[in-house]
């Protein structure tokens, strides 16, 4: 088993012994301390930067 089928059967238990509605709101609460903590900056013509709000490290590029 590879450790990406590892955490899908995990996440898949996790569901079934919580409910839909617990991940939704995991989920919902995760985003909500991403967006306190970074903010999306444009990036080149088409793409956007994760930076951090306090210090302007870029942490990401999508």
């Amino acid at each position: 088993m590879t450790r990406q089928q590892a955490g899908s059967k995990g996440g898949r238990a996790t569901v079934d012994r919580h409910g839909r509605e617990h991940m939704q709101q995991i989920g919902r609460k995760g985003a909500a301390v991403t967006w306190t903590r970074y903010r999306l900056v444009p990036w080149k013509l088409s793409q956007y930067a994760m930076v951090d709000k306090n210090t302007n490290e870029v942490k990401a590029v999508r």
